[in-house]
């Protein structure tokens, strides 16, 4: 079974979900491990099916030939319309039902109760723009008069229109619609009952179902679009679906200011009739969940022309200078470096809108999915963080920060990621934090196809959720000081291909003499010191920066604005060999001997020189940070004040 699974291009998750049927055989971790030996076994699905058949399974179902017609499966279309049809059917009582599910209370809505006749077109169209009130002020009248003289007299022939959208109150046209939330979809090529049958079955997110009164159905389509281009994008994808099945839109019906029949008003003897109200899925967004598996969401391929006449706006930036929300980044580091701690002072930033590491952060929600720490432990670290910022918690702060505890609950992305985004679709997150990806990866790490399908999922709730995320990696086992900081990471390098940013966390080796001068500014000789770290960042989208150097100690990293770690090395590189070696330390008197040197070629005669002058001396054979801790070392005989030097 694993075999044929896994030839078919299924994940493992399909095999080991079926194993665990059988509980007397199942062992957790076997299928996993077993499953990253089958590699073109030559067995594929119709071994099971074989097998199926063995056990009685019996194939069904009729074979189509490529031009047959595939007619959708149609199940009680009719009592979906009938449990969903208005509890009421007077026609005045048809309008108000349809007002009240498209409008809010002070939505000006517009309408159109005049018609001229087109002998042209042997048909009645909208004589003018028509007029427009506020959604309860028609209803009102409705209510009072029961008939639609709230709208002003009415051509029975024709009937009447209504718009879709709601308006400024200043006009009918594009320009003047307030909310992008609906699209028309309407077509008359395919008889009534096929039409009623198809919007049912497509499942679409219909706010209202009209009976035209003549050749069609206007389903009034909910795509909730946040602005006109998105707007566009959707009726588009929307019209697109529908042709798939015949059902040919004309883009006409593609402005958001478009009429539709305004239900309750007769038209040349029949009604316009209020079929259902709210079917099909609740929201775009679960129509295109639905729609998902039946046909690709792939986006359209563009022209040239669209960067010039509809470039896509730069998304904003979360962490100045470094992501922009909907990228990834990837935190890596190994096992001393606080990856969670930094990770939890980033969200904290980000919910505060404070700085990070000198990088201002936008102000806004974030989610952190912890699947490694202890609920009490992640509570203790969160409160740490900002007793240790000497700050209280905003109630804004509070508000934006949320977590989700998955310790002992986490599971591979390919099944976490649909709870991902069903959960965080519409919380307006920022960014959301995965920590560690270890517990959701499944699989060899070092298969760079599994890890490509891996890193696409964080794609996938990127897109669907309008956030950032941003995971912890570890570092590969062994030395990783000579090796670029994108290629520190453990597993297939395409961990570091895929994220947008990289920000790696390396240990830093200090000479036992830098330790000293560090404890000594501590103010305590027998106290550690603190873990020191440089960070560097790889960047697609902005310029990468210098590497920065930091000291950990907990909670926060901080950065070294002394420049005490100037000459430390990272862990495992040649340099940090050297400064290890007992051959390469300067002892007190040979660093004495480098201040003495550099002091008496340049003194003057009042016991004084500057600094630049020292530094610049051809007898210094240090760089200016290691003079100025050197200098720092002797205090009994050298005093600093600004930019001179004393011997005392």
């Amino acid at each position: 079974m694993g075999m044929a699974l896994n030839s078919e291009g299924f994940p493992v998750s399909v095999w080991d979900d079926w194993s665990r049927k059988d509980t007397s055989r199942y062992h957790a971790g076997d299928c996993d491990k077993k499953y990253q030996t089958f590699k073109g076994a030559g067995t594929t699905a119709g071994t099971i099916f074989h097998i199926a058949e063995r056990f009685g399974y019996k194939p069904h179902g009729k074979v189509y030939s490529w031009d047959d017609f595939i007619p959708a499966e149609v199940e009680n279309y009719e009592e979906t319309i009938a449990s969903n049809a208005p509890k009421k059917d007077k026609p005045y009582q048809m309008a108000i039902k349809y007002l009240e599910t498209l409008f809010e209370p002070d939505d000006v809505v517009g309408y159109v109760h005049s018609a001229i006749y087109k002998e042209d077109r042997q048909k009645w169209v909208p004589a003018n723009a028509g007029a427009w009130r506020k959604r309860d002020d028609i209803i009102a009248d409705l209510k009072k008069f029961k008939n639609f003289d709230a709208f002003g007299s009415m051509n029975d022939e024709a009937g009447a229109w209504i718009r879709i959208n709601p308006l400024d109150g200043k006009g009918a046209g594009d320009k003047n619609v307030t909310r992008y939330t609906y699209a028309l979809a309407e077509a008359d090529d395919m008889p009534i009952e096929e039409q009623k049958k198809l919007l049912i079955n497509l499942k679409l997110p219909i706010a209202a179902l009209v009976e035209s009164g003549g050749k069609s159905v206007h389903a009034v389509v909910r795509v909730g679009a946040s602005n006109k281009n998105e707007y566009e994008q959707r009726v588009r994808l929307l019209f697109s679906e529908l042709a798939k099945h015949n059902f040919v839109v004309d883009t006409n019906n593609a402005n958001p200011s478009r009429l539709s029949r305004m239900p309750g008003v007769m038209r040349n003897g029949k009604c316009q009739t209020l079929l259902a109200t709210n079917i099909g899925c609740s929201t775009w967004e679960e129509w295109l969940d639905e729609l998902e598996g039946i046909s690709d969401d792939l986006p359209e391929i563009h022209s040239a022309r669209d960067i010039f006449n509809n470039p896509v706006p730069e998304p904003p930036t979360i962490i100045d200078g470094i992501l922009h929300q909907g990228a990834k980044m990837i935190v890596t580091g190994d096992s001393k470096s606080g990856k969670t701690c930094i990770l939890m002072n980033l969200a904290i930033c980000i919910a505060e809108g404070w700085e990070w590491l000198g990088h201002q952060c936008m102000q806004g929600k974030v989610l952190y999915i912890n699947m490694e720490v202890m609920q009490s432990d992640f509570e203790t670290r969160y409160l740490s963080i900002y007793k240790a910022y000497g700050k209280p918690a905003s109630k804004k702060g509070m508000d934006n920060f949320e977590w989700w505890n998955l310790r002992g609950k986490a599971e591979p992305l390919e099944k976490l990621a649909p709870k991902i985004v069903r959960r965080c679709r519409n919380q307006k997150y920022l960014a959301i934090i995965v920590d560690p990806i270890y517990k959701v990866q499944g699989g060899d790490e070092n298969n760079a196809e599994a890890i490509g399908k891996f890193c696409a999922l964080f794609d996938k709730i990127a897109e669907e959720t309008g956030a950032s995320m941003i995971y912890v990696h570890h570092h590969a086992k062994g030395s990783q000081g000579a090796k670029k900081a994108m290629d520190r990471g453990s597993g297939s390098g395409v961990f570091a291909r895929d994220a947008d940013a990289i920000i790696d966390f390396s240990g830093l080796v200090v000479d036992p003499n830098t330790k000293e001068l560090m404890r000594a500014l501590s103010g305590d000789m027998s106290k550690d010191i603190s873990i020191p770290l440089q960070m560097e960042m790889v960047l697609r989208s902005f310029r990468t920066p210098e590497p920065q150097r930091m000291f950990f100690e907990f909670p926060l990293h901080v950065l070294d604005t002394e420049h005490l770690l100037d000459e430390a090395a990272v862990e495992g590189s040649p340099e940090a060999g050297r400064l290890q070696s007992p051959n390469n330390q300067k002892s007190d008197a040979d660093k004495k001997a480098i201040v003495d040197d550099a002091f008496n070629s340049v003194a003057k005669s009042d016991g004084t020189a500057t600094f630049a002058d020292m530094y610049n001396s051809p007898l210094c054979k240090v760089g200016r940070d290691a003079l100025a801790k050197y200098i720092a070392l002797f205090p009994n005989d050298y005093v600093r004040e600004g930019r001179f030097v004393k011997k005392i």
